[in-house]
C-alpha cells in the first residue's frame, strides 16, 4: 500500500525548477547591483559635504576641545584607571568563586557585569555611540569594495550556445560588422550563411569582457562555409583585403613606409589612415595572394580637389598638367567653364590619391638672413637735406631647424625645432642734419667751398679726358639721385640761371672777383640771375637734362676764367 501512494506522487519537473533559480539569481543580482550603485552615491556625497564644511567644522573642534574635551579625557583617564583596578577585583572574586563551582563562578560573572555596568554606564554608552557608527561605516565599505570588484555584463548566446562574456551589446554590433566584413565574399553560397540568433542575459562575473574580435572569430566558428586563419587588413575600420600569412602582410606594409622614406633614413613614415592588422578566421574564398595585396596597397584612386587657378593657367594647361582630359575637366565643373578663366577661380579637378596615404615627417636645416636696423643720427651743424652712411647696415644669419609634415610628398605642417644666430646683424648708422636752410642769402664768401650734393657723395666722372674730349668739371650721383638738393658751395651772386644746351639747366655763382662755381644738369633751378645765396643755400636739383646719361650734378670750379679741378677745392 506504501509503495502505491509513492507513485501516485506528481512528477517534478527540472527545467521549471532551472527557470525559477535562474529568475531567482537575476532578481538578486538586481538587487546586489542596486545596493552597490546605492553606497557609491552615498558615498560621493558624504565626501563632497565634508569638503564643503571641512573649515567650520574644523573650528568648532577646536572650540570644543578647549571647552569640554579636556574635562572628557581627564574623565576618560579616571575610568581606564577605574576599569583596570575592577578587572583585579573581579578576577580575585572569580578565583574564590571557582571553588564553589561552575554554578557559582555564572553567578559572578553575572553579578559582576551588572555592578560593572552600573559604576561605568557613562563609559560604555560613550564606546557604543563611538563604535556603532564606525562599524557601519567599515560594512559599508566593505560592501562597496566588494560590488566594485565584479564584473556587471551580458553573456551572449547565439543560436542557444553560449559565445562569450561582453561588457554591452556594442561589442556584440561591432563584431556583427566584423563578421559581414569578412563573410562578404561568402554570401552567394546559401549554406555558408551565418545565421544570427542573439540572446543577452546579465551577469556578474570576475572575468574579463571579450573583445569584438574574439566574438567575430566564435561567430564565425558557428558558420558552415570554409574558413581558416588568416590575416585582414582593415583601413578605417573597412576590410581591405586577408592574406594568408601575417607576416607578408606586415613586410608590404613596412615596405610601403620604406619606400616614401626614400633615402633620408632618418625620417619618420606613418600612415595617415587607421591601418590595423586582425588576425582571425576568414572565409578561404575571401583570401587573396601576396601579389594582389601588393597591387592594392600600391594604387590609386581619383579624388576630387579644389584648384585655385593663377596667373597664366589655361583650361587647357590645367587639364595638361593634371592628366585630364578637356571634355572630363569641364564634366566635374558641371559644363560651366568658359573659354577664359581668371587668376583666384576656384575649379574643380581629379587627383590620383595613393589607397594609403604615407606621412612623411623630417627634419630640414636651412639659413636666413636677419635684417638689419637703421639708426638715425642728427647733426644740428648740417642742413636737413644733409644725409651721410656712417656705417654700412649688413644682414645677420640665423640657422634654423624646421620638423616637416608631408603626406605624399606635399608639405601639410612646419613646425620650429630651434634657431640658431650664426652672425648678428650690424645696425646701419645714418648721419642727418637737422640744421634749416635760409630762404635768402647774404652773398657773403667765406673763401673754403663746400660740397655741392650733401645726401649725394659718389664721384661718376673725375677731371680728365673722358670720350675723347676733356671733361672740365666732376660728375656727382649716387642711389636715387634725381630730385636731391643742390647747394651753393659759397656765398656770393646768381649770374646765370636757365638752359645753357649741353649742360641743360646750369646755375653759375660768382662768389669772389676770381673764382666761380658751375651747377649743370640740374632738373629745377630754384635761384634766379643778381640773387644773392649763402654758402649751403639751395639753388637747384639733382636731374639729367642737356647731354647727359643719367641723373647727376656736374660740378665746376672757374678761377680766373679757366676752369680747374674741382678736387682742389672741395673733399667728399
Amino acid at each position: 500500500m506504501q509503495v502505491q501512494k509513492l507513485a501516485k506522487l506528481p512528477r517534478i519537473d527540472r527545467n521549471a525548477v532551472g527557470h525559477k533559480l535562474r529568475d531567482a539569481n537575476i532578481c538578486f543580482s538586481r538587487f546586489l547591483y542596486i545596493v552597490g550603485i546605492q553606497s557609491i552615491r552615498i558615498l560621493k556625497r558624504l565626501r563632497r559635504n565634508v569638503t564643503v564644511f571641512l573649515q567650520p567644522i574644523t573650528n568648532v573642534c577646536k572650540r570644543v576641545y578647549t571647552l569640554s574635551v579636556g574635562p572628557r579625557l581627564l574623565w576618560l583617564k579616571g575610568e581606564i584607571s577605574s576599569i583596570q583596578h575592577g578587572f583585579a577585583v573581579a578576577r580575585q572574586r572569580l578565583l574564590k568563586a571557582k571553588s564553589h563551582g561552575t554554578r557559582a563562578v555564572l553567578k559572578e560573572c553575572f553579578q559582576i557585569t551588572g555592578i560593572s555596568l552600573r559604576l561605568h554606564k557613562s563609559f560604555v554608552l560613550s564606546v557604543l555611540n563611538f563604535a556603532v557608527p564606525v562599524v557601519s561605516i567599515l560594512v559599508l565599505l566593505c560592501t562597496v569594495q566588494y560590488w566594485s570588484h565584479l564584473s556587471y555584463g551580458l553573456v551572449l548566446e547565439n543560436d542557444g550556445k553560449q559565445i562569450a562574456f561582453i561588457q554591452n551589446e556594442n561589442t556584440y554590433e561591432q563584431a556583427t560588422e566584423m563578421v559581414n566584413q569578412r563573410m562578404v565574399h561568402d554570401l552567394t553560397d546559401s549554406e555558408s550563411k551565418l545565421k544570427l540568433r542573439p540572446n543577452f542575459k546579465l551577469s556578474i562575473e570576475n572575468n574579463a569582457f571579450a573583445t569584438a574580435s574574439y566574438v567575430c572569430n566564435k561567430l564565425i566558428e558557428q558558420s558552415n562555409g570554409i574558413i581558416e586563419e588568416a590575416s585582414g587588413l582593415y583601413v578605417d575600420g573597412e576590410l581591405i583585403g586577408v592574406v594568408k600569412s601575417g607576416a607578408d602582410l606586415r613586410y608590404l606594409l613596412q615596405n610601403q613606409l620604406d619606400s616614401a622614406k626614400k633615402s633620408d633614413q632618418n625620417a619618420t613614415a606613418q600612415f595617415v589612415q587607421n591601418v590595423d592588422m586582425e588576425n582571425g578566421l576568414y572565409p578561404t574564398t575571401s583570401i587573396i595572394s601576396t601579389e594582389d595585396m601588393s597591387r592594392i596597397i600600391s594604387s590609386t584612386a581619383k579624388a576630387g580637389v579644389t584648384y585655385t587657378v593663377k596667373a597664366g593657367d589655361t583650361v587647357t594647361s590645367i587639364a595638361k598638367s593634371n592628366n585630364m582630359t578637356m571634355s572630363d575637366l569641364n564634366k566635374i565643373n558641371g559644363n560651366q567653364l568658359g573659354d577664359s578663366i581668371h587668376p583666384g577661380d576656384l575649379i574643380n579637378i581629379e587627383v590620383a590619391e595613393p589607397k594609403l596615404k604615407v606621412e612623411l615627417i623630417k627634419t630640414e636645416a636651412y639659413q636666413v638672413s636677419i635684417p638689419y636696423k637703421t639708426v638715425t643720427k642728427n647733426d644740428d651743424t648740417k642742413y636737413t637735406d644733409y644725409t651721410r652712411v656712417l656705417t654700412q647696415g649688413v644682414n645677420g644669419l640665423q640657422k634654423c631647424v624646421d620638423k616637416v609634415y608631408t603626406v605624399n610628398g606635399v608639405e601639410t605642417k612646419r613646425e620650429s625645432v630651434s634657431s640658431t644666430i650664426v652672425s648678428q646683424p650690424v645696425t646701419k648708422v645714418v648721419l642727418t642734419g637737422t640744421k634749416k636752410r635760409p630762404k635768402t642769402g647774404s652773398g657773403i664768401s667765406s673763401g673754403n667751398l663746400m660740397w655741392p650734393v650733401p645726401s649725394l657723395h659718389t664721384i661718376t666722372t673725375y677731371f680728365t679726358w673722358r670720350w675723347g674730349k676733356f671733361h672740365t668739371g666732376i660728375d656727382i650721383s649716387g642711389s636715387c639721385a634725381y630730385g636731391k638738393t643742390i647747394v651753393a658751395a659759397d656765398g656770393g651772386v646768381v649770374v646765370s640761371a636757365g638752359s645753357a644746351g649741353g649742360y641743360g639747366n646750369r646755375v653759375v655763382i660768382r662768389h669772389n672777383g676770381s673764382l666761380q662755381t658751375l651747377y649743370a644738369h640740374c632738373s629745377r633751378i630754384l635761384v634766379t640771375v643778381g640773387q644773392k645765396v649763402s654758402k649751403g643755400q639751395a639753388i637747384a636739383r639733382v636731374g639729367s637734362t642737356g647731354n647727359s646719361t643719367g641723373p647727376h650734378c656736374h660740378f665746376e670750379v672757374i678761377k680766373n676764367g679757366t676752369k680747374v679741378n674741382p678736387m682742389g677745392y672741395v673733399h667728399n
